[in-house]
C-alpha cells in the first residue's frame, strides 16, 4: 500500500500544458481530460496526457482527484480505454521535471504537478 503525504490526499494539483487552445478549463472538463474522455483539443491538437509514473504519488493523487480511487484502478481505468480504442495512453515519466520538459516541448499535451511551481508559459487556469 502506497502512503501519502497528507499534503497530497484530496488536493487536485497544479495542470500544465502547452498550446491546447484554451488558457482555463472548468473542474469538469479538466477531470474529463485526465479521465480520457477528450482525444483532441478545440484548436485539433491531439491530447497527450502526460503524468509521473504509476508507481509515484503523484499518480496515486491524480487517480484520488480524477477518479476517486487508487492507483491499480486508474491505470486499469487508462488500459481499458486504450484497448477499446477510445484513448491514447498516458505519457508517464519519472519525475516532474521530466513531466515538465515533456509538455514544454509537445504541443497538446497536459499533465499535474504537486511539488514543482509551473512555468508561467504553461499555466492553466480552472475555473
Amino acid at each position: 500500500m502506497l502512503i501519502l503525504p497528507f499534503l497530497l490526499i484530496g488536493q487536485v494539483g497544479t495542470p500544465i500544458a502547452n498550446d491546447i487552445g484554451t488558457q482555463a478549463l472548468s473542474n469538469r472538463q479538466l477531470k474529463a481530460v485526465f479521465l480520457g474522455n477528450k482525444s483532441l483539443w478545440d484548436n485539433n491538437k491531439t491530447v497527450t496526457v502526460v503524468l509521473t509514473s504509476s508507481n509515484s504519488q503523484n499518480f496515486e493523487a491524480t487517480a484520488q482527484w480524477a477518479l476517486g480511487t487508487d492507483a491499480f484502478e486508474y491505470q486499469k481505468h487508462w488500459l481499458s480505454l486504450v484497448f477499446q480504442g477510445r484513448s491514447g495512453a498516458p505519457v508517464l515519466l519519472d519525475s516532474e521535471t521530466e513531466v515538465v520538459e515533456y509538455i514544454s516541448a509537445h504541443p497538446g499535451a497536459i499533465g499535474m504537478l504537486y511539488s514543482l511551481p509551473p512555468p508561467p508559459e504553461l499555466e492553466i487556469d480552472v475555473k
